[in-house]
């Protein structure tokens, strides 16, 4: 039987990616960097170990050439992957949840990304 989130599930997801990418939205370094999270949906295909993925934020964090970027976003992606961990003991569940939240994250921030580009402002109307 394969694993699959509830809508509840897939509710709170989406509300913590979007919070997350909202609240950094309006500030320096946010612009152009989709390739960010499209990396860790990758990884997110072959890693589902929390650990392992805090551990790849961090080291992305501390890159000069990435760490704009994800100091607007680490500790809220850091502090939902260990809520995901909490919630889904299950290898297969908690897998499905990682790359699911992921997923959301990118579809969010093309948005935000895009409208940041029309307003001028960096801001979301």
């Amino acid at each position: 039987m394969s694993a699959q989130l509830s809508a509840d599930e897939k509710r709170t997801l989406v509300t913590a990616a979007e919070t997350i990418l909202d609240a950094a939205s309006q500030r320096d370094g946010f612009k152009d960097q989709t390739s960010q999270l499209r990396n860790m949906v990758q990884i997110a295909q072959e890693e589902s170990e929390v650990a392992v993925l805090r551990n790849f934020i961090r080291y992305q964090t501390g890159r000069k050439a990435t760490q704009k970027f994800w100091q607007l976003i680490d500790k809220g992606v850091i502090d939902q992957l260990l809520e995901i961990d909490r919630r889904h003991s299950e290898h297969a569940s908690r897998k499905l949840a990682i790359q699911s939240f992921f997923g959301y994250m990118v579809r969010h921030y093309v948005y935000l990304n895009e409208i940041n580009k029309r307003s001028g402002k960096g801001a979301r109307p």
